[in-house]
């Protein structure tokens, strides 16, 4: 049991301070009460100052009165335990070792559960030697010698315990099975420090409950606890302050790489001590106000906290250790588990805080009174964790989807022919607007729900959102045209992200929308942001199917039934090649004779294909007519000149031979 003094670091004067307010209440509830604290305060200051001459003569007395014998098995029950400890310690440590060899690589928290099981064994040992030390002691079982030997195999007991669980956590010699993150020489110096958190406050408690059983009365006691307190809460400060930067480590290493608010919480991580200070300074405050008053409530409060903060710091290291491994972009199913269990353990120990604080520490409410408060946060709290795993899991579910589904490129240029765009589905379009009103709805609708378990009134909330809305949708008509016009473009499924649309004044590619906006890509790389309410019209080149029609000039004299027979043939052919027939509709086709001008044949084809890459058919439609063609003599048109392209004047020959003769052969180089 922890001790109900704990550490101290402070004067009358911040005692005084600190206890101010709620004492003065509760002395006198009226006005000058804070000078009647201050009066009771000082009043009992000197009391208890004067007990110190009556508390050297007991320890007098008791130093003369307590033989060597019973101190000799006092010390022996911590040595005989200790060493036992160690001995067992060591004989299983091969098992340990091997336990982290076969198990940590797969099985990690296995690994830590047996070789914490290996620990155990040896506080078993060192309760077995404690208790078989103290039973040889002999004498009355009501003895001051034997009461003081209990006491020590308690306090033992309760600081090997600890050590044994913040050994398990850092394993200094066996960084393959640490769960904290740190370095092997800053888990040696923290398991110091935590050792030193623990055994400090409980020698100081140990001393506090031996006086009353060797005699002393509780003036005595209390004039002890207010001499050696502050020498141990000195002590506390400076383990705070020695090791601040090895915990701060700690602290850092557990905080997440991403989040909105990842560099507050680095900050608190390393200035962590500051609050470690004043938390240990509260805590003497409270060790020695209840030396004063007799009273231990807010000296028992303020343990509570350090404990459930501790206990907290364990189990987020344990989390984070079975966690870390995760390094998807998505959190994974085990992920969100974990998240929810980690929020429900956090509310449960703000609660258990809360209680602390303000029942035992401050006496802002009676245990009956906070009662109410106790059932209604408890019921908030059950109520927060199934709305956030409500919204995890759905949240998980739509990021799963919206992952195995991804978005088309938004490279609409199709010079690449083996790439095909592919309009994403209508859900999928919808996915990340239908993921934002469903957080917004849960948000809203789960916290007025939690405000509304603490007893909060929630009405006069409504009442007010709700004329802020009136408000909103009055003052900014144009929004709510926007959001309107949103709504019911996207109710009629008129476009999907990866389309091609036509917007009346911009074109492109749907890249995205917001509940007003609509984002258009055009295929030069211009990003248009069109909102919903100066959209008129929407014409959609991507929904459904296309005909696809183009002209191609010939030379006069062509066969225009061969012609067509072989269109259709290399149409047919491509509707039979599996890179074509999951596109084309209908096979390409000769329409005919459109036009005749000058030496050329205007002829028009055409096919039908769904709305992916038309284009790209259609060039390899042009390259295959283009490789057919010649070989069947069907020629292409040729362009005609409007004026005549005079002839090169042919050269005499005996000019062009005189230059000939001019030149030396090579053989006579």
């Amino acid at each position: 049991m922890r001790s109900r003094y704990g550490m101290a670091m402070a004067s009358g004067a911040i005692v005084a301070v600190w206890t101010a307010p709620t004492a003065a209440q509760a002395v006198t509830g009226g006005e000058g009460a804070a000078a009647n604290f201050l009066t009771l305060l000082t009043e009992r200051f000197e009391f208890t100052f004067s007990q110190l001459p009556a508390l050297r003569d007991h320890m007098i007395v008791l130093l003369r009165d307590l033989d060597g014998h019973a101190a000799v098995w006092i010390a022996g029950i911590a040595v005989a335990g200790l060493l036992a400890e160690f001995v067992v310690r060591l004989a299983l440590s091969r098992a340990r070792t091997n336990a982290f060899d076969r198990l940590v690589a797969n099985t990690p928290l296995r690994a830590f559960f047996r070789t914490l099981l290996l620990d155990v064994l040896a506080l078993v040992a060192l309760v077995v030697a404690g208790r078989i030390v103290l039973g040889r002691m002999g004498g009355d079982a009501n003895s001051i010698s034997h009461q003081l030997g209990q006491m020590v195999l308690h306090a033992l007991v309760y600081w090997r315990g600890f050590n044994v669980i913040f050994r398990a956590f850092l394993r200094p010699g066996a960084p393959e099975g640490r769960i904290a993150p740190v370095e092997s020489d800053t888990a040696r110096r923290l398991l110091i420090a935590l050792n030193l958190v623990v055994l400090l406050p409980l020698v100081a408690g140990l001393l506090a409950r031996a006086l009353p059983i060797t005699g002393a009365t509780r003036e005595m006691t209390g004039a002890a606890i207010i001499l050696y307190v502050p020498l141990f809460a000195a002590a506390l400060v400076y383990v705070v302050w020695h090791w601040r930067f090895d915990m701060a480590a700690w602290l850092t290493a557990m905080v997440p790489p991403k989040g909105l608010i990842r560099k507050l919480k680095l900050d608190a991580a390393r200035n962590w001590w500051m609050a470690g200070l004043a938390f240990y300074t509260l805590m003497g405050v409270a060790a020695v106000y209840a030396a004063l008053t007799e009273s231990s409530t807010a000296s028992r409060g303020m343990a509570l906290i350090e404990s459930t903060l501790i206990a907290l710091l364990l189990f987020e290291t344990l989390m984070h250790r079975i966690t870390r491994h995760i390094v998807s972009e998505l959190p994974m199913a085990g992920d969100v588990v974990a998240d929810c269990v980690r929020l429900f353990v956090r509310l449960y120990a703000l609660i258990i805080i809360a209680e602390a604080l303000m029942v035992r520490v401050l006496g802002a409410a009676t245990p009956e009174e906070w009662l109410v408060h106790d059932r209604g946060a408890k019921l908030a709290a059950a109520s927060a964790v199934a709305i956030y795993a409500f919204w995890r899991f759905l949240k998980y579910r739509m990021d799963s989807y919206i992952a195995a589904n991804p978005l088309p490129s938004a490279d609409v240029s199709g010079d690449q022919e083996d790439e095909v765009r592919v309009a994403a589905s209508r859900l999928r379009t919808l996915m990340p607007l239908l993921r934002a009103i469903a957080g917004v709805a849960i948000a809203v609708t789960g916290g007025l729900l939690v405000l509304s378990e603490l007893g909060i009134n929630i009405t006069p909330l409504i009442a007010a959102f709700s004329v802020f809305g009136l408000a909103v949708s009055f003052g900014s008509q144009a929004l709510v045209r926007d959001v309107v016009s949103g709504i019911f473009f996207l109710a009629e499924d008129s476009f999907r992200i990866g389309e091609y649309v036509d917007c009346s004044k911009v074109k492109g590619v749907v890249e995205g929308f917001s509940v007003r906006s609509l984002k258009l890509r055009h295929q030069n790389g211009q990003l248009h942001i069109v909102p919903f309410g100066q959209v008129g019209h929407i014409t959609n080149f991507s929904r459904d199917w296309t005909v696809v029609k183009f002209n191609i000039a010939f030379a006069n004299g062509t066969d225009v039934e061969l012609l067509r027979k072989t269109v259709k043939k290399i149409g047919l052919e491509m509707m039979e090649e599996p890179q074509f027939k999951p596109i084309l509709m209908q096979p390409l086709k000769m329409q005919g004779v459109v036009d005749i001008k000058d030496n050329s044949l205007i002829i028009r084809f055409k096919f039908m294909a769904r709305p992916k890459n038309p284009s790209m058919i259609q060039r390899m439609a042009v390259r295959r007519m283009y490789d057919t063609f010649p070989a069947l003599g069907i020629k292409f048109a040729t362009p005609t000149y409007p004026f005549p392209i005079p002839a090169t004047p042919p050269v005499p020959p005996a000019a062009a031979a005189a230059p000939a003769a001019a030149a030396p052969p090579k053989a006579a180089e």
